[in-house]
């Protein structure tokens, strides 16, 4: 397994659990925020596209690949929501399959003054997922429900 199927495939897991997290959420949450000063369900899911069309799209911009096209917008409800986040998910998928161990390894200036590798961006993302899974959790048992699995039995 090279590098970019490694990563594909860590991607892979991750999405896979955060989907059945994403699949709990019932549609009439959409604009539920636990507590007044925290996003909304639909604004998280929202979040992690946004991030995620964010950061592959500067970091194809430092490699001087085509632009993806994540066409990023808000959504209204919470169909539209997950399905944007699947779609951006797969076009970062598709561009991560454009690169390889060079490009992985090759370094650039982000926007916020940081010199990462391309890997490190990639890697970013994921984290970032993760990280808002884990506050989509949280939000299932603040309303005092047990949250989905993220892993199949």
């Amino acid at each position: 397994m090279n590098s970019v199927e490694l990563i594909l495939a860590q991607r892979k897991a991750f999405f896979e659990g955060t989907e059945m997290v994403l699949q709990g959420i019932k549609p009439e949450w959409f604009d539920v925020k636990p507590l007044p000063e925290l996003m909304s369900f639909g604004e998280q899911i929202d979040h992690i596209s946004a991030v995620e069309a964010e950061i592959l799209d500067e970091t194809a911009t430092a490699l001087k690949l085509d632009k993806i096209p994540f066409d990023f917008k808000p959504s209204k409800d919470l169909e539209t929501s997950l399905s944007q986040w699947r779609r951006i998910h797969n076009l970062g998928d598709d561009f991560i399959l454009r690169l390889d161990d060079d490009k992985l390894d090759s370094r650039f200036l982000t926007v916020s003054h940081a010199h990462v590798s391309v890997s490190v961006m990639i890697n970013t993302v994921i984290e970032h997922e993760i990280h808002h899974r884990g506050e989509i959790i949280a939000y299932f048992r603040m309303m005092d429900m047990d949250p989905p699995k993220r892993w199949k039995d």
